[in-house]
């Protein structure tokens, strides 16, 4: 996460952090600022904030992801065009396309669909974290929505793609055992890294995952990156931000992460989001973030801005 972060943060009107799946919004152009703290260039310093700075961070960062669905008939929000495809070791590339809506005031509440092609059911999914996360999925042909529950937390949002509602919904920043491991640089950016320890009922659905751990940036309060690491102790899985793009929206523009990998550090195996389009003035009401609402795909009002 480079050039948004670093150079012009104060004209940006809206800066997007892509979480896992796609979404890590802020309304504001950045998340609450901090004075900055003093971190190594190199290495990681575990005594550079009190456990009392620590967890305050930590509480205002997880804070940002409510996953409460609009109040009201015009919550802005925006919609995104996406390809996801996956790269493995042997064999041809797998290709899936999608469309992602959210709002901008709650990074915890996202809407995606997938639709039908090449044989496969139209699928759409919602997911709304905090301290209890649900998420919700209808495929095309169903009486209705199911939630997912269990060992489908897990399993691939759509055929042959690797990315699951765990990754899109990053639960994790809502478990109650956490400790701070300590600051240091993560993209080049002054972070502070925190270990996630899962809870009883994701220990039994995935015994082999130890922690996850979460890099937030020190001046924004922002995602940079997070890890998921097994029972060696060793990172099993990560995402990381590739590139970002400038959305103009009339006299306002936005900045969107346009490209994230996610890689299983075991197989070499990528995954890879890019976001093709954008609308980014979008507004929504009360009815589209309902579970009741799946078997309807939400109409875009606005227009969609197409990247190279």
């Amino acid at each position: 996460m480079r050039t948004p972060l670093i150079s012009g943060i104060g004209e940006l009107h809206t800066l997007t952090y892509i979480s896992l799946f796609l979404l890590l919004a802020s309304g504001s152009g950045v998340s609450q600022g901090w004075s900055a703290t003093r971190v190594p260039a190199r290495g990681i310093d575990p005594k550079a904030l009190s456990t009392k700075e620590a967890n305050a961070r930590w509480e205002n960062f997880r804070k940002q992801f409510n996953g409460v669905p609009p109040q009201a008939e015009d919550a802005p929000g925006f919609a995104f065009r996406a390809r996801l495809q996956k790269f493995p070791r042997r064999g041809d590339v797998v290709t899936r396309y999608g469309t992602l809506y959210g709002i901008w005031s709650d990074q915890g509440l996202l809407r995606l669909e997938f639709p039908a092609e090449q044989g496969e059911r139209a699928i759409s999914v919602l997911l709304c974290n905090g301290p209890k996360p649900e998420a919700w999925r209808f495929d095309s042909g169903e009486k209705g929505p199911r939630q997912v529950e269990g060992d489908d937390w897990f399993a691939p949002l759509a055929p042959g793609i690797d990315y699951s509602a765990f990754d899109a919904l990053m639960p994790f920043v809502h478990w109650e055992k956490f400790s701070y491991v300590g600051s240091g640089r993560v993209i080049g950016r002054p972070a502070h890294l925190y270990a996630c320890m899962p809870p009883k009922e994701i220990q039994d659905a995935r015994p082999e995952l130890r922690f996850v751990r979460v890099a937030v940036d020190d001046a924004y309060n922002a995602l940079l990156r997070v890890e998921l690491f097994g029972k060696r102790g060793v990172a099993e899985r990560k995402f990381s931000v590739v590139g970002f793009k400038k959305v103009p929206s009339g006299e306002n523009h936005y900045w969107i992460v346009k490209t994230i990998d996610l890689t299983d550090l075991r197989s070499r195996e990528k995954t890879r989001l890019r976001v093709e389009a954008a609308a980014v003035e979008e507004t929504y009401g009360t009815e589209i973030f309902r579970k009741e609402s799946l078997d309807r795909p939400p109409q875009v009002k606005g227009t969609f801005v197409f990247f190279d």
